[in-house]
């Protein structure tokens, strides 16, 4: 599954930027290419691939958001179409556990240290301060 289908609801939105634009040309948008190849990736799984004018993610560009539908959100950068298939690993890891987070033991590469930019709790979430 490419796109949301109200009636199809996936378990993991992968959300692209398509404002990055390539260190070395101006001119390219990298994450144009990057949709097309994690939709194409992402076809029977429950993932939608869209697109997001910008993540704020600049320096680390290209980038790409995981948004879990009850979980917690994650913002990657430094992605490239060489991380498609680990980027649909990483996707498919949050959208299978059933707390709705990323695991870190299992992840990929890309998707950890300096490739990982945040992780945002979901708005349900509540943690009480230690006394």
């Amino acid at each position: 599954m490419s796109d949301h289908r109200p009636d199809d609801p996936a378990d993991v939105t992968i959300f692209v930027c398509t404002n990055c634009r390539d260190v070395s040309d101006s001119d390219v948008r990298p994450g144009i290419a990057l949709i097309a190849a994690l939709r194409e990736a992402a076809d029977g799984k429950p993932l939608a691939v869209k697109p997001v004018t910008c993540l704020a993610n600049c320096e680390k560009s290209p980038s790409a958001a995981f948004n879990h539908r009850n979980g917690w959100s994650y913002v990657f950068g430094h992605l490239s179409l060489e991380n498609v298939e680990d980027v649909i690993t990483g996707a498919m890891m949050l959208a299978e556990d059933e707390r709705g987070f990323l695991p870190l033991r299992g992840r990929p590469t890309c998707l950890r240290g300096k490739g990982m930019t945040a992780r945002i709790p979901p708005f349900h979430h509540h943690e009480d301060m230690p006394s």
